[in-house]
């Protein structure tokens, strides 16, 4: 027994300082210390390469900023450098709640993207870092390679002034060695007037722009060093914050595309705005805008094409403060050509893209697309993926939502879904249906008799007033429009077609409220003269909405928005709608005449 547990101990004895060599190699590998020393060999190149950096800043119109830092690595001939797998660089802590966006690209080719880490530690308090992986970079015996990191920042203007601002920024990045060379320009774009600094740039001019070069021969490493550039602006420059913007797509049964885009935007500035100029896609149409008090006047959209940009002014009912928000809503349509393929008889792709040029910083971006009755979503084609999918009864609904875009992020979307032709006369039959068996249910359910209902005689008077005011009130129109037609053509003095105008308008006006009276006491009069009116007032809104979609169509064919045979196949429609608009109102007066006599 007693040499069974010596044997025994002799083995633990032997084995224990295996275990223990074990355990601590186990633990060192799992150790901080460990770690630390395979990250900071990656994290910035040795001391033989030479590092120099150009910063670039530009300003943007709404106030936002991009700051484009390019880092350049090489050695001098003959020397060896170790590869170079990742280059850590950022600003101090404080300007983090101003930064939205970040990406990174190797300089000879800015559609190769390198990945980029961000809110990483500099290995000191105090700074916000960023890592960009690079692709085991060698810069051994004279070689070069450059990167470009791209940060977007706003809220980093102030006003101080009616047209007076003024731009605070970190000076330098901020990297975890030193470089050789570090130089800092500030773009100043047409409108933007230079008016002081701190530390002082030397200033140069370059076509409208005015340009701010710094030059340092060397960079310490963890800078921290702030700058301020004080400038006056046009009143073209908005100095605004978008809150937030919805868009919401709807595509109808016959494949119409409807828009409806919603701002919440807050000015910045210290001077009021009146209006603002937004881009809209290609091809926009129809254009109109709201606020929360109803459809707003004098909207200049300038509609584009296949291949441009449609732009819109909007103006706001009561100009926006300092400080002060305004929501609005735009809507229009888009051709389908341009935005929907078809392949097959129910195979469909629906793309479309935020790519109408704005270059500040939405904080809540929300794209909503409504496929039409019937359809079912098949697919998302794009790099975005839905933020949601419902499945509705008779429509699906696909919801994209993204916070603090920018124009650098991809904003390009694909919906691929199904739909059959049939539906889209699914609904009228429905609809159709329902209104045969309610018009069945009440006959059948309409048991007693109606009572009378009692009228007023309306005198001959009325009638024959009603007639003639608006006969008089159709010459007088005619009479505008013919005189516009000569005052163009240069036939008759515009003093006097405004002479000859300002009587006929107040002519109108009288005969507006005397017409307004007559109709009110025809449809006391009994259901025979308040349908007659009703039928008169019908036709009227037809005739104006009519003469409106010809002016449209119009100007989408002096555009080339639409070819000549759909520009005369509308036409001829537009026409004939007018006509039987006029036959009707015609009708209905020559009724009235007849009971006079």
């Amino acid at each position: 027994m007693i040499k069974a547990n010596l044997v025994c101990s002799l083995k633990i004895g032997r084995l224990t300082p295996l275990m223990f060599t074990f355990i601590f190699l186990l633990l060192l590998s799992f150790s901080p210390l460990g770690s630390f020393t395979t990250a900071s060999a990656q994290t910035f190149p040795s001391d033989s390469v030479n590092i120099q950096v150009n910063r670039i800043i530009e300003i943007k119109n709404t106030g936002t900023i991009i700051i484009n830092d390019t880092i350049t690595l090489s050695t001098n001939p003959g020397e060896n450098a170790e590869l170079i797998q990742s280059f850590s660089l950022g600003f101090p802590y404080g300007y983090k709640p101003n930064l939205h966006h970040a990406f990174a690209y190797a300089a000879s080719n800015p559609d190769a993207k390198l990945d980029l880490a961000l809110d990483v530690g500099l290995e000191r308090i105090g700074f916000y870092g960023m890592r960009v992986s690079l692709p085991s970079v060698n810069v051994s015996d004279g070689e070069s390679y450059s990167f470009t990191v791209v940060s977007v920042f706003s809220n980093l203007i102030s006003a101080i002034g009616q047209s007076a601002f003024n731009f605070t920024f970190p000076l330098y990045p901020s990297i975890t060695g030193e470089a050789s060379r570090c130089n800092v320009t500030v773009v100043l774009l047409a409108g933007l007037n230079y008016a002081g600094d701190s530390p002082t740039f030397n200033r140069t001019t370059v076509g409208p722009n005015q340009i701010l070069s710094y030059g340092n021969s060397s960079l310490a490493s963890f800078t921290r060093e702030s700058a301020w550039i004080s400038f006056n602006a046009e009143a073209s420059f908005l100095l605004v914050e978008s809150n937030e913007m919805r868009r919401e797509i709807t595509i109808d049964a016959i494949g119409q595309t409807h828009v409806s885009d919603y701002y919440s935007i807050t000015n910045r500035a210290a001077r009021q705005v009146t209006s603002i100029a937004l881009g809209l896609p290609k091809g926009a149409y129809d254009v109109a805008a709201h606020d929360v008090m109803g459809l707003l006047r004098k909207v200049e959209a300038d509609e584009g094409n296949a291949t441009t940009y449609s732009n819109v002014t909007v103006p706001f009912r009561t100009a926006m403060g300092a400080g002060e928000s305004k929501e609005f809503t735009v809507t229009y349509r888009l051709p389908r050509e341009i935005y929907i393929t078809q392949h097959g008889w129910s195979d469909l792709d629906l793309t479309f893209a935020f790519s109408e040029r704005f270059s500040g910083v939405i904080r809540k971006l929300t794209a909503t697309i409504m496929l039409p009755d019937g359809a079912n979503f098949v697919s998302e084609l794009s790099s975005v993926d839905p933020t949601a999918v419902h499945k509705g009864v008779f429509r699906d609904t696909v919801t994209y939502v993204i916070y603090n875009a920018t124009e650098f992020n991809d904003l390009s979307f694909s919906v691929a879904y199904k739909h059959a032709v049939f539906w889209a006369s699914f609904r009228p039959t429905i609809l159709m249906g329902i209104l045969v068996v309610a018009v069945f249910g009440v006959a059948f359910f309409w048991r007693a008799p109606r009572p009378s209902v009692p009228t007023i005689p309306v005198a001959p008077e009325v009638l024959r007033g009603f007639v003639d005011a608006y006969e008089e009130r159709e010459r007088i129109s005619a009479e505008l429009e013919a005189m516009e037609r000569q005052v163009r053509k240069g036939r008759i003095p515009r003093r006097r077609y405004k002479v000859r105008r300002r009587t006929l308008e107040g002519r109108l006006s009288n005969l507006s409220r005397d017409l307004t009276n007559l109709k009110e006491k025809m449809q006391r009069s009994g259901p025979g003269y308040a349908n007659m009116v009703r039928r008169i007032e019908v036709a009227e809104t037809e005739l104006e909405g009519l003469e409106g979609d010809i002016r449209r169509i119009e100007v989408r064919r002096r555009r080339g928005q639409i070819s000549s045979e759909a520009y005369h196949r509308l036409l001829a429609e537009y026409h004939r709608r007018r006509e039987k608009a006029r036959v009707t109102i015609d009708g209905m007066l020559l009724r009235l005449r007849t009971e006079i006599r």
